[in-house]
């Protein structure tokens, strides 16, 4: 029980880094401009990508090895997504309101 319990947090926590490098390769062409926005909803891909793979009954060693390229594609994903509504939704005029000094517009 224990044993399953270590094994199930070091596979979460693996997913979870692979997602955050999705984020991070996909941030440092945007200069980071919404990276707060994205950071959440690549986590939640990754570790949802990755968990949709042994609960599709691979859980062997091929399984392993899909639920981490799973964890990169849906992180990248769900990150992509998350750049594409800040974009479309314009929401860093809407977050730029609430900072504490007033930026001139460009």
């Amino acid at each position: 029980m224990l044993f399953s319990v270590i094994v199930l947090i070091i596979l979460v926590g693996c997913w979870t880094l692979l997602s955050t490098l999705s984020w991070i390769a996909l941030s440092l062409p945007r200069r980071a401009h919404g990276a707060l926005w994205a950071a959440p909803c690549a986590e939640l891909g990754g570790v949802g990508a990755a968990t949709l793979v042994p609960l599709a009954g691979l859980d062997n060693e091929l399984g392993l090895g899909l639920s981490m390229l799973a964890a990169l594609i849906g992180s990248a994903l769900l990150c992509w997504l998350a750049y594409r509504a800040w974009d479309h939704w314009r929401l860093d005029r809407r977050v730029r309101r609430w900072s504490r000094r007033a930026r001139p517009q460009r």
